[in-house]
């Protein structure tokens, strides 16, 4: 087994994001940002395979930040995680989740987009 997948989790509200953190952090190598500059920041500083992020952040809204990591780095897999089924600018994004978040669904989507960004 080689490296874990690195993932970014991208979630302002701070008792969501510890305990999803702590649910995949078994199963993946697990980074956390607050908002979307800050989760910018993170991606160009870790480069992690996969970035899973709100919709609803403060500063830059997560399909921002999808449409900035893919420019950055076109391999990186981004899911998106939201209140809404209809997302606009959802396009830039590989997964779109409904909230509240199945967390066997995330795990096994991140498995595989984590896959596909290494080859």
């Amino acid at each position: 087994m080689g490296e874990r997948i690195k993932v970014l989790l991208v979630e302002d509200d701070g008792d969501s994001r510890e305990l999803l953190a702590e649910l995949l952090e078994p199963e993946f190598d697990v980074r956390t940002a607050t908002d979307g500059v800050a989760g910018l920041k993170a991606f160009e500083a870790e480069h992690p395979d996969v970035v899973v992020t709100d919709e609803s952040l403060p500063g830059m809204n997560g399909t921002e930040l999808a449409q900035k990591v893919k420019e950055r780095e076109p391999r990186a897999r981004v899911i998106l995680v939201s209140g809404y089924t209809q997302v606009q600018g959802s396009e830039h994004c590989d997964v779109v989740l409904r909230k509240p978040i199945d967390v066997e669904r995330l795990s096994a989507a991140l498995g595989r987009l984590g896959e596909e960004a290494r080859h």
